[in-house]
C-alpha cells in the first residue's frame, strides 16, 4: 500500500509559522522602523534536504504566501525563491548539507541574495530613494544577526517536524523509532 508523502506540507507548515513569527517580530519592531526579512531561511531547508518535486512545490508555495504580504508585484517572490532554490539544488551535493554552520551561511547568503534583489525593485517606488537606502541597510544588518541565531533551531524544528511525522525527509519513507 502506497503511503502519501505530504514532505511539502510540513515544510510549508514550518515556514508558515517562520511566517507568522516575523510578521509579530516586525509589528514589535516597527515603533523603532526595523523590518526584519527572512525570506532566505524559507528556502534552505528545502534546497538543502528535500528532493526537487517537494522542495520546489514547499518553496513556491510559500514565494505565493510571501507575495500576499509583501509589496511587490504577485509572484516577485515566488521566482526568487523558486531561483533560490533551484541553484541550491544543483550545488548541494558538493557540501555538507547536514551541518548546522553550513546551514546558516547558506541561511545568511541566500536572505542576502534576497534582501538585495529585492530593494533594487521596491528602491524605486520610494519617494526619496537616497534615503531609503540607509534604512535598508539598517534593516538588512538586524535581519541578518536574527538569522543567524534563528536559523539553528528553524532547521533543527523542521527536522523534529519529520521526526515526529516518522518520515525521512530526503527519500519520503517511513522511519521506524
Amino acid at each position: 500500500m502506497k503511503h502519501r508523502d505530504y514532505r511539502w506540507l510540513i515544510i510549508f507548515g514550518s515556514n508558515l509559522l517562520l511566517w507568522w513569527l516575523a510578521g509579530l517580530a516586525n509589528h514589535h519592531l516597527a515603533p523603532y522602523a526595523l523590518h526584519l526579512y527572512c525570506g532566505g531561511l524559507f528556502v534552505v531547508y528545502a534546497g538543502l534536504r528535500l528532493d526537487l518535486k517537494h522542495g520546489f512545490i514547499s518553496t513556491l508555495l510559500t514565494g505565493l504566501l510571501v507575495d500576499a504580504a509583501e509589496p511587490v508585484r504577485f509572484g516577485t517572490s515566488m521566482v526568487l525563491f523558486g531561483l533560490v532554490y533551484a541553484i541550491l539544488l544543483y550545488g548541494r551535493r558538493r557540501f555538507p548539507r547536514e551541518e548546522p554552520v553550513f546551514a546558516i551561511v547558506v541561511a545568511l547568503l541566500a536572505n542576502l541574495f534576497l534582501f538585495i534583489v529585492l530593494s533594487f525593485i521596491l528602491v524605486g517606488d520610494n519617494p526619496r530613494p537616497g534615503q531609503a537606502w540607509l534604512r535598508l541597510f539598517a534593516d538588512l544588518v538586524a535581519s541578518q544577526l536574527v538569522l543567524g541565531l534563528v536559523t539553528p533551531w528553524f532547521m533543527a524544528f523542521q527536522s523534529q517536524l519529520f521526526g515526529l511525522a516518522h518520515i525521512h525527509p530526503e527519500t519520503g519513507r517511513r522511519v521506524m523509532t
